[in-house]
Parts: C-alpha cells; structure tokens; sequence
C-alpha cells in the first residue's frame, strides 16, 4: 500500500471556519483499497486570496485547495481565473454560503471540482476531501501512464533505428568496394539513391 502525502491548503476569511476544518482534517487520513494508495493531509489555512498569493509565490502551490466564493478584496472566482492564466493546476473545491447559478457555472468553467455549501458537516467536508484526493490520484497516475508510453515509443524507435542502420551500414561499404571495380556506374547510381532514401527515412522516423 503507497503512502501520500497531500498539501492541502484553506482560503476563508472565518478564523472559525479555517479552524474547524484543519481540526476535522488533522487526523484524517484516506485509504484507497482499489488504488492501492492511502493519503494523508498536510493543512495550512489563510484568510484571504493575497495571503494566498504571497505563500503561493514562496511555496509549491498545494494538490487541493478549498477556496472560499467570498473573500475579501480578491474573491474566490477571481482568484480561479488568476490561478487559470498561470495554468497552476489544483483540484479546487469551492466552500461558500453564498452559492448562485452564475458563480457555480464560472467555477466549473474554471476547473471547480466540487462545491461544499455553509454550513456543513466534518462528515460532509472528509467526503467531499476523499472524492477530490480520489481525483488527484488518478490525474497523476494518468501523467505518469503517459510518460511511460512516450518511453515506450522513444526506446522503441531508438532500437528501430540502430536495427535499420545496421544494414545500411554494410551496404555502404560494399557500394563503395563495387565503385573500385568494373560494374556499371549507373547501377552504382541507383544502389546509392535507393541508400540516401533509406538513410532519410530512417533519420525522419
């Protein structure tokens, strides 16, 4: 069973409320048994989206943020669409009392991964944490499938090439034997077209 750590960082202006939540998450933990995986969380909070910022400028920017819709000065949309242009990539989920049709659809344009409407439950907070750190595990394990299949075509084409030039290699050198003989240079010719072909086929592969 792999361990994880996840960096989870809070956004709300309510003391209480960033309180409230790193109490309901310090000791939780998330156990996959289909993944293989069980993650843990490492909890940070800030009252607002400059606090925000100013860590995010110092730090790796954290796997999963819950972000407040109504911060003061910069609002959690705003801030999405901030997070957005940098292409900083965070599975978000959105915490507010103040939920509209309008803000929903913009969170979900922008990346939202779910919504956790004031006031809610520890219960409905460690669900909503275990869906999204679900997310996160099989958005990095994809990442990771996708490396190892661009390795796979890399070290196949490596052999591929280095078995196709081989030959080639041999018909070189007896090409170049022939030309010290007696054989029509129009044949050579040819032998020698068809090799510079082979060589830029194998050399745009």
């Amino acid at each position: 069973m792999k361990s994880t750590d996840i960096d989870l960082w809070i956004v709300d202006d309510e003391p209480a409320m960033c309180l409230a939540i790193t109490r309901a998450l310090e000791d939780f933990h998330t156990v996959y048994e289909d993944l293989e995986e069980t993650v843990r969380y490492n909890v940070t909070s800030m009252e607002s989206a400059a606090a925000f910022l100013e860590r995010l400028n110092r730090h790796a920017p954290p796997q999963l943020l819950l972000l407040d819709g109504k911060l003061p000065g910069i609002e959690g949309i705003e801030l999405m669409q901030m997070l957005a242009k940098r292409k900083t990539q965070i599975v978000t989920v959105m915490i507010t009392a103040y939920a509209t049709l309008e803000n929903a659809v913009k969170a979900t344009k922008l990346g939202a991964f779910d919504f956790l409407a004031k006031p809610f439950t520890p219960a409905e907070l460690r669900h909503t944490v275990n869906q999204a750190s679900r997310e996160l595990i099989l958005i990095r394990r994809a990442r990771e499938l996708e490396h190892e299949k661009k390795q796979v075509r890399f070290d196949f084409l490596s052999v591929l090439a280095h078995e196709l030039k081989s030959p080639l290699a041999a018909l070189e050198g007896y090409v170049a034997i022939l030309r010290q003989g007696t054989v029509n240079p129009e044949i050579l010719d040819r032998m020698e077209a068809g090799r510079q072909g082979r060589r830029k086929l194998i050399a745009d592969l």
